[in-house]
């Protein structure tokens, strides 16, 4: 009983957060709230002071506790207000993630211990495109590895291009042609996404055909660093399953060879 009536209570909690941070106030309306803050402020201190000089302790009580609770909630209140979480806000803290965070995760997670570089081909809106290489003067990847991620406030498709080598014949699903994949497909399974059940035509610079992954994020993904953090982390592993994936792939026999 105590469990359900707490989780009640904290709910509408939640949704004013929310409702706060979701507000974007012109400038007119922010100052009006900062000079209700001072207001608020600058009379309970004034109450405070006015008591200790005529020495009324009913008084200076009301004001204390007046302070003791504005206080914090006003701050509160202003804190995420004054954080602006408009569409351009959210904009670009979608850009951010796309330009910055992942490109570092996918570096630091995937490439760094096999020297490859990471480079960032093309981002449109909220779509960004990446390539994986070798340094010039390594050999080169057995397969050339190109991603892409789109991420949409609260959803996130990432595409993997595959080698020429694999053709998929039917559903993806435990398709024999992925068998050096089956692994990194589980593990995203576990994560959370899912495996579109037929090829995508990879978006990238080559044009070719491409394995897509979906999955839904929490609703205020993008206000919360520990969701974005944990985000492109996991992506850094994903690319490194699809990397190791693609080192076990072996050419198909063609039909002339069966």
């Amino acid at each position: 009983m105590s469990d359900s009536s707490n989780s009640s209570s904290a709910q509408p909690s939640s949704e004013v957060v929310r409702w706060l941070q979701s507000l974007a106030l012109p400038l007119w309306a922010r100052g009006i709230l900062v000079i209700v803050f001072l207001a608020v402020m600058l009379g309970g201190l004034g109450l405070v002071m006015w008591s200790a000089v005529i020495r009324d302790r009913e008084s200076m009580t009301a004001a204390i506790s007046l302070l003791t609770v504005a206080l914090p909630v006003s701050l509160i209140v202003i804190g995420l207000v004054f954080g602006q979480r408009s569409e351009k806000r959210l904009a670009n803290i979608t850009h951010a993630i796309l330009d910055k965070l992942i490109p570092l995760q996918v570096q630091e997670i995937a490439c760094q211990s096999r020297k490859l570089q990471l480079t960032a081909l093309l981002r449109t809106g909220c779509r960004a495109t990446y390539a994986l290489a070798a340094p010039p003067g390594q050999s080169p990847l057995k397969h050339p590895l190109r991603f892409s991620v789109e991420l949409n406030v609260r959803k996130v498709n990432v595409m993997f291009s595959l080698p020429d080598t694999i053709v998929p014949d039917g559903s993806l699903d435990k398709n024999p042609a992925l068998s050096a994949y089956r692994h990194v497909i589980a593990g995203a399974q576990a994560e959370g996404y899912q495996l579109n059940s037929e090829l995508a035509e990879y978006g990238g610079e080559d044009g070719g055909r491409a394995l897509l992954f979906f999955r839904t994020l929490p609703d205020d993904f993008l206000l919360r660093p520990i969701e974005k953090l944990y985000f492109t982390q996991d992506l850094g592993f994903f690319v490194r399953g699809i990397l190791e994936a693609q080192e076990l792939t072996k050419p198909q026999p063609t039909t002339a060879e069966q």
